[in-house]
């Protein structure tokens, strides 16, 4: 059976950590031999962070979901540093926006609001990106936020848009149509 190595951001990340169900990553557990080092939340930088961490000669096949550019990487959430899924995530202005109830929160929203370059983080996200191109010629690039991303990444932000839910961020069908997408690929 064909090892697969998942790394990326929540939309790839096991949610039966936390939830019941079955996302698009656990429907290729059918198939596969599936190790997911995918975390809901973090950013570009560390999604790089887990595949330096990995052997990529173990796998025949190395999926990378790739992030929003907008993502702030940080060392502890002060939000959802408890939470199962959510421990590694980093700041997202619509989460920081839901929580400035919390102090900490608040600045960032203030930085969001005031400071916050967005050209600034695209380019950097493309830079980390591209580094993470070169790490392997077994990898698939995927995403779910497609306006940051090249045509040599699969882009999938419409079936993540027409098919919301509480599964890797979408419903049953979303979820088997990304999974049927990744085995043609594998293929």
């Amino acid at each position: 059976m064909k090892k697969i190595l998942i790394a990326g951001d929540s939309f790839a990340a096991n949610w039966r950590i936390k939830y019941n169900g079955a996302g698009w990553v656990n429907l290729l557990e059918n198939d596969y031999v599936i190790n997911n080092l995918a975390q809901a939340g973090v950013s570009e930088y560390k999604i790089m962070k887990q595949l330096e961490s990995q052997n990529f000669d173990d796998y025949d096949h190395i999926i990378v979901s790739h992030t929003s550019a907008y993502s702030i990487p940080i060392s502890e959430h002060p939000i959802h540093k408890d939470d199962l899924l959510h421990k590694n995530c980093d700041l997202i202005f619509s989460d920081v926006q839901e929580h400035t109830d919390n102090p900490i929160m608040k600045i960032a929203f203030e930085f969001y609001s005031h400071i916050f370059e967005p050209d600034y983080f695209v380019y950097t996200n493309s830079l980390i990106c591209n580094e993470i191109k070169k790490m392997s010629d077994k990898m698939i690039h995927i995403t779910f936020f497609d306006s940051f991303y090249d045509n040599d990444v699969f882009k999938y932000e419409n079936i993540f848009l027409n098919n919301k839910g509480n599964m890797n961020h979408m419903n049953s069908k979303g979820n088997e149509i990304i999974y049927n997408e990744v085995k043609k690929i594998i293929l």
